[in-house]
């Protein structure tokens, strides 16, 4: 009964083996066939990325110089501690941080994939745009932290207001 079992589990791995490399081929036929749709389509994407970078990064900058560091500097010249809002700031100016050079690797890694031929090269392609993809997470995970940190940012103000009415 053991012995059937291991040899069933053994004929299972060799099929696993054997069907995997036709898929790897059927995806490299299918890279190579529909190459000139998908390069359009990435270089959409870039284009979309890059407004969306301008329009997040005006919406990040002027939430950082003109309601963030001014608040903290009132409130400094009002002798108001607040060190929650100073921890925000400082947070906020990493993630930023985060964001922009995250931007420009993943800006980079799509300019290398466009750049590769798909119908020459499948496998690299595709290897590529794992490593792309991965890239753009990383770029939408910055994106949801800056975004906490201004939704945690009215909270604090809020906190802060109430602080100062009692």
């Amino acid at each position: 009964m053991k012995r059937n079992s291991l040899i069933l589990l053994a004929v299972f791995a060799l099929a696993l083996t054997f069907s995997m490399p036709a898929s790897a081929a059927d995806q490299s036929a299918k890279i190579s066939t529909n190459c000139s749709s998908i390069r359009q389509n990435l270089k959409n994407l870039q284009r979309s990325d890059s407004r969306a970078r301008t329009y997040f990064g005006a919406i990040y900058e002027t939430f950082s110089s003109k309601y963030l560091k001014p608040l903290n500097l009132r409130l400094v010249n009002n002798d108001i501690s607040s060190s929650d809002l100073v921890k925000l700031q400082t947070a906020f100016a990493t993630a930023r941080t985060n964001f922009s050079e995250d931007f420009i690797d993943y800006s980079k890694a799509l300019e290398d994939l466009i750049a590769t031929d798909c119908r020459l090269e499948p496998e690299v392609f595709y290897e590529k745009l794992v490593k792309t993809r991965e890239k753009r997470a990383l770029v939408a995970k910055d994106i949801k932290e800056l975004n906490s940190h201004l939704t945690g940012s009215v909270k604090k103000v809020e906190v802060l207001k109430e602080g100062l009415t009692k």
